[in-house]
């Protein structure tokens, strides 16, 4: 074996896991922990409802998302233990070559050791020098010995740093074999956790099943709120871009010609943009929250026979929060519905409306900054719950919240 093949080797045994396996190491991690946290607020809302005897459509809500969430985190761990695994077999692949590598190198050192031990007393590194024909002959010789000697001290140095590296690799080892004996353990506990939350929704919706008829009229009545704040909210939007769009032609611009969007000015168009430019990464609407309600029209998960209509997402949170505004932009309306109050919030060519407040903190025509708070939401005595209705609306085309907000 060369030198120069043997060093080939130990540059290859040096290398260390690819940046994208880190990176996807990395990644499951941060999963890993956001859902623990989302869990964790899960439960604490849960264990507020379940101080309450009566089932209740909110605990259901709340079970469903913990249970969708666990399931994420399990396959998360699932994920984390199969990369563990694989990390696991390279490094087991590497540790069997070093080994290999070592045995090879300390084999040929000790060649040249008897080699060099069985020579000596035939002649001297002076005497095989002296004995040159002539002087190139002897400049041959001189080179010659040097290079042995500098083969020898490098392969005593070759075999250190192959043994440093395969010590480093037994560690690295052991290290992953510890972190997959203790993911394997978290997915035990998350798999009992599951169980347990299965149980509890089962129990929910047999006790809720017992009340369909009563669950039915209640689902139809609220619907028929919802349907009155959706067509209130729609009529204020349309009157909203019929005035942006008469504004618009009394100062002599151009109304745009789809009308149902409105007529911007260039400070409205900006805000528009930055408004766009941050799709998928606005803030929540509220500080802390679990979605209960997904945006279009849906058979209702517990009685099928009654159609759920959203127009935007429901968000159940903690008793006295405070709903905030997404982004920066001014208060469009306020109006209210069955004794409960919502704000609308404009943001160029966008309205971010915030339903089901009891309590508003903003005026009509007042501007408000990212995250501020404009209301609190309404608290549910007879539901034990506290829901915040949060819509997106461009012009009078309603758009989907969820693809808007951070994950």
């Amino acid at each position: 074996m060369s030198f120069k093949h043997i060093t080939l080797l130990l540059c290859a045994a040096l290398l260390c896991a690819s940046p994208l396996r880190g990176q996807d190491r990395k990644t499951l991690e941060a999963n890993k922990k956001k859902l623990e946290q989302e869990i964790a607020q899960t439960s604490k809302q849960l264990n507020q409802t379940q101080s309450k005897k009566k089932a209740t459509t909110a605990q259901l809500q709340l079970l469903n998302s913990n249970i969708d969430k666990r399931k994420k985190l399990i396959n998360g761990l699932n994920q984390e233990v199969a990369l563990t695994n694989r990390e696991i077999n390279k490094l087991e692949n590497k540790i069997t070559r070093l080994s290999r590598d070592v045995e090879n190198l300390r084999a040929e050192y000790a060649k040249l050791i008897v080699s060099s031990y069985r020579h000596r007393n035939r002649y001297s590194s002076l005497m095989f020098i002296l004995s040159s024909r002539d002087f190139n002959q002897a400049v041959r010789r001189i080179r010659y010995i040097s290079q042995y000697n500098e083969y020898i001290r490098k392969q005593v140095d070759l075999i250190n740093e192959k043994q440093a590296v395969l010590k480093t690799s037994r560690e690295s080892l052991e290290e992953e074999r510890a972190g997959k004996q203790r993911l394997m353990n978290d997915q035990q506990r998350e798999k009992k956790k599951l169980e347990q939350e299965q149980k509890e929704k089962n129990r929910i919706v047999s006790q809720l099943k017992s009340q369909e008829k009563t669950l039915k009229k209640k689902l139809s009545d609220q619907q028929k709120k919802v349907n009155e704040l959706n067509a209130k909210i729609k009529k204020l939007i349309e009157e909203e871009v019929r005035r942006s769009q008469a504004n618009a032609q009394k100062n002599g611009a151009s109304a745009t010609a789809n009308k149902t969007a409105y007529a911007l000015t260039p400070a409205e168009k900006a805000l528009s943009g930055n408004f766009e430019s941050n799709k998928g990464k606005l803030p929540w609407p509220l500080e802390r929250g679990t979605i209960s309600g997904r945006f279009g029209t849906h058979p209702h998960p517990m009685v099928p026979s009654v159609t759920v209509t959203n127009n935007g997402i429901d968000i159940l949170t903690e008793k006295g929060a405070s709903a905030r505004a997404v982004f920066q932009g001014e208060v469009a309306s306020i109006g209210s519905v069955y004794g409960l109050k919502f704000v609308m919030v404009r943001h160029g060519g966008y309205i971010s409306v915030y339903a089901n407040l009891d309590q508003v903190y903003v005026q009509q025509g007042q501007k408000v900054e990212t995250k501020q708070k404009i209301g609190r939401v309404y608290y549910d005595r007879e539901e034990d719950k506290t829901e915040l209705q949060f819509q997106l609306w461009k012009g009078t085309e309603k758009i989907n919240p969820e693809y808007w907000i951070a994950k």
